[in-house]
């Protein structure tokens, strides 16, 4: 209910008070994205939510390469091979969004006081 809009239309959800952009090929535009703590600039703790596939409501995620090109599940932007990114930790059993990648410039942008 809450991203209904006053005329009845859906609304983007809120993410660490920032809009995801919607559209393009992002697999992961529909999930809910918070970065709860960030652990220097090697890892992060997130909170991530998608209705139609998975929940993790404390998930350690490593700043590592991309070594492929992608989408930012935060912020909407286009990932280059060689991109520093935060990527969810490998552990069993495997994360349904393991595939998923964060930039490391937008995750690092976040202040950790917005949107609690």
């Amino acid at each position: 209910m809450a991203l209904l809009s006053n005329e009845g239309e859906i609304q983007a959800p809120v993410v660490s008070s920032c809009l995801r952009p919607q559209g393009g090929e992002c697999n992961f535009r529909e999930c809910v994205i918070r970065v709860l703590e960030r652990h220097g600039r090697s890892s992060a703790t997130v909170a991530w939510s998608d209705a139609t596939s998975c929940c993790y409501g404390e998930q350690h995620w490593r700043r590592c390469v991309a070594k492929k090109a992608g989408v930012c599940a935060l912020s909407g932007q286009a990932i280059k091979r060689g991109h520093a990114v935060y990527r969810p930790k490998r552990v069993q059993p495997t994360p349904l969004n393991i595939e998923a990648m964060i930039l490391a410039t937008a995750l690092e942008a976040v202040s950790l006081e917005e949107g609690f």
